[in-house]
């Protein structure tokens, strides 16, 4: 049956899962592979492009797709499946058929081969092949890991790049070393906040404002604090760099605020209209004032609280300890700054419940914990 395959980026697999999960809420998506998940049911194409306009994890969509492990016996009957769902399509003119190979190649399969039987295909059902600029766009993606093969029409493109690229720290006027990859800060702020609406999100320490960066570009809007007045001088300078004088349908502020007392701070038609909150919290000679990393995470989590929607979530990112590999990251959790059954007593004394946990390497000392959790507002 045809559907819809949501094809993802390579660059930190389950980390784009839980984005496509969140930005893409109405469905259920089921990974087919690693890279690629599958929903009987279908977003609009209004909403794919919205979606892709955002996401830091997902590549493209397949719109009605079709999808089977590879084996020679079966491509027959998937050249089958692909011809009623090419005949079907209410316009006609030019087409394309992209590839896209995931994981290496799949033995004794030939992309190539294989999108010019397609391409085939849709000259008999009065499609013209126009490889330059067609009016419609067939994808094939063959996945290597599971040996599934995808067919479908595509909704975005097979370019890995988001364009993060040229908003790394390094590029940016106000830089420093702490600063997160555009990349992971762009997936959290998704993460934390679901479809693009008119909620806002909540950057109480902003630092270099990477994560407002990531929110406004994307038309969120945003309220972004940090007790360093350089600190907010130097995010508003990257910010308007960012933006580079386009337009923006955000709403957002930049401002001098203590994230211990965020009530105060933020102005109340956004009390209770806050759907994510994301903290990347600074440490030694960055750390606020004379609070312990551990008070400094708990204050800020009980003020946020007092202002949430009641679905609210948060991605907190902390320093750790590398392991061998991120799953013995995972189960043997250790913290830069203090220790992890500590940790967890915070977040219980802040009723936060942890819905995610994942592990992204950085270099040979240092790898980060992304931690997702509910953060239902005070009674």
């Amino acid at each position: 049956m045809a559907g819809m395959t949501v094809c993802l980026r390579g660059w930190h697999v389950p980390l784009a899962q839980a984005e496509s999960a969140a930005l893409i809420p109405s469905v259920k998506l089921v990974p087919i592979s690693p890279r690629l998940l599958y929903s009987e049911k279908e977003i609009s194409v209004t909403q794919m492009d919205q979606v892709l306009a955002c996401s830091s994890g997902i590549q493209c969509f397949l719109k009605d797709s079709i999808s089977t492990t590879f084996s020679q016996a079966n491509m027959e009957s998937f050249l089958e499946k692909i011809k009623p769902m090419i005949e079907t399509f209410q316009e006609r003119g030019s087409i394309a058929v992209r590839s896209l190979r995931i994981a290496g190649k799949i033995s004794n399969f030939s992309t190539k081969s294989m999108a010019g039987k397609i391409g085939s295909i849709a000259k008999d059902c009065g499609f013209t092949v126009n490889l330059n600029n067609p009016d419609y766009e067939l994808g094939l993606v063959a996945d290597a890991s599971e040996d599934i093969i995808a067919c479908g029409w595509l909704i975005g493109d097979f370019d890995d790049s988001i364009g993060t690229a040229s908003r790394r720290a390094t590029e940016r006027p106000f830089f420093r070393p702490i600063s997160l990859d555009p990349r992971l800060a762009r997936l959290a702020v998704n993460l934390a906040c679901g479809p693009v609406d008119n909620h806002a999100i909540l950057d109480p320490m902003t630092g270099t404002g990477g994560f407002a960066m990531e929110a406004i570009t994307m038309g969120r809007n945003c309220i972004a604090l940090d007790l360093d007045e350089g600190m907010v001088k130097g995010a508003k300078e990257n910010i308007k760099w960012s933006l580079s004088g386009q337009n923006t349908d955000s709403n957002y502020i930049v401002q001098v605020g203590d994230a211990g007392e965020l009530k105060s701070h933020v102005q109340a038609k956004w009390h209770g209209n806050i759907s994510g909150l994301v903290l990347d919290p600074p440490y030694g000679r960055n750390s606020h004032g004379s609070h312990s990393h551990f008070e400094l995470i708990k204050r800020t989590i009980n003020s946020a609280k007092q202002i949430m929607s009641k679905s609210g979530k948060m991605v907190l990112i902390l320093p750790v300890v590398p392991g061998e590999n991120d799953k013995q990251a995972l189960s043997n959790t250790q913290l830069l700054h203090g220790e992890w059954d500590e940790f967890l007593e915070i977040l219980d004394q802040c009723q936060v419940d942890l819905e995610g946990k994942w592990i992204e390497h950085v270099h040979s000392s240092l790898s980060r914990l992304i931690l997702l959790a509910s953060i239902s507002p005070q009674d």
